[in-house]
């Protein structure tokens, strides 16, 4: 497995990766969400894949985030679901994790509550549950869904902030 830059020759490989993503995780939530402007929505930082032999089979992005210049979120984490279990996610995160190192920037994701596997690798990479949020949209149920804030195990502990629009949870 290599993890690379994302190019735009890698788009087609990854929607089609999102949407079986979809249809297995419900990731993006909402269906009309498995595009390409949703992709690169917010992506105005760095994006990898990783790729197995000529096959995309994932993809992390990080942007600074809104609410601080000096830390960064992570964006789009997701791993074709024949591709799981191979340590594809543990090699996006850890390439974000490389580079958040890098710029000497703290590093915090949000992760739907009902994606249990996520959150089980997230916290046995050390990550932390930082905050939660009911989202203000609603999922294709009519339901607002809970988002949790986890933060990078190397953060400066002392600096959090609140991504995201909602209402907190805690």
């Amino acid at each position: 497995m290599e993890i690379r830059l994302r190019t735009d020759a890698d788009m087609p490989a990854l929607l089609a990766a999102l949407k079986a993503t979809h249809e297995v995780d419900k990731y993006p939530v909402l269906p009309n969400h498995v595009t390409r402007e949703w992709l690169l929505d917010g992506d105005d930082g760095m994006a990898w894949v990783a790729e197995d032999g000529t096959d995309v089979v994932g993809h992390v992005a990080v942007a600074e985030t809104e609410e601080d210049p000096y830390s960064l979120s992570v964006h789009r984490l997701f791993v074709r679901p024949t591709a799981r279990g191979h340590g594809v996610a543990s090699a996006l995160l850890t390439t974000v994790e490389t580079y958040s190192k890098l710029l000497r920037q703290d590093l915090f994701l949000e992760v739907l509550s009902h994606n249990v596997d996520a959150i089980r690798l997230y916290e046995s990479r050390g990550w932390y549950r930082a905050g939660g949020y009911t989202a203000v949209w609603t999922g294709p149920e009519g339901t607002h869904p809970e988002i949790n804030l986890y933060a990078s195990p190397n953060n400066d502990r002392s600096h959090v902030i609140r991504l995201g629009a909602g209402r907190p949870t805690e």
